[in-house]
């Protein structure tokens, strides 16, 4: 889907958010794309705090060529939290356990809960739409819409 179709109460999940941080990736200028949609209007841009602290072991870890130093994606993890017009939302007690919920009820176990506490806090703020690469891990979840920007 196009970028510039995008409106209302969406979430920016990880992924996005770190192409959006490196320039000579080919999926930046998208990732760039996404994160302006926060200045039309029509549209509500969030993330998480989950997805904030997802960013740091992969700008520092071996996917990312060269890795980026501590120094450096502590910068870019607190560019991306002040953005103005990008609401960044606390996970709760609640969220932990109706992702708990969700797990049990799709048979997911390990990594894969980190999705799920992300749909558990997108159906607790009913955004129902979520923009990233990983589509295919949020097609299952009742009220999420998920968005591949780059397909």
């Amino acid at each position: 889907m196009s970028v510039e179709n995008l409106a209302g109460r969406l979430l920016v999940d990880t992924n996005v958010l770190i192409y959006a941080t490196l320039a000579a990736d080919p999926r930046h200028h998208r990732a760039q794309e996404v994160l302006a949609l926060r200045k039309r209007a029509g549209v509500e841009l969030f993330i998480s705090v989950q997805n904030l602290a997802e960013m740091y072991p992969n700008l520092t870890g071996p996917k990312n060529q060269p890795p980026d130093s501590p120094v450096l994606a502590r910068k870019k993890i607190q560019a991306i939290s002040q953005l103005r017009g990008l609401t960044v939302l606390p996970l709760t007690l609640g969220s932990v356990h109706s992702a708990l919920d969700l797990c049990v009820k799709g048979g997911i176990t390990r990594q894969k809960y980190f999705d799920q506490q992300l749909a558990a806090l997108m159906l607790r703020e009913k955004i129902p739409v979520i923009v990233t690469e990983n589509d295919n891990d949020f097609l299952n979840i009742k009220g999420i819409t998920p968005i591949n920007p780059f397909a």
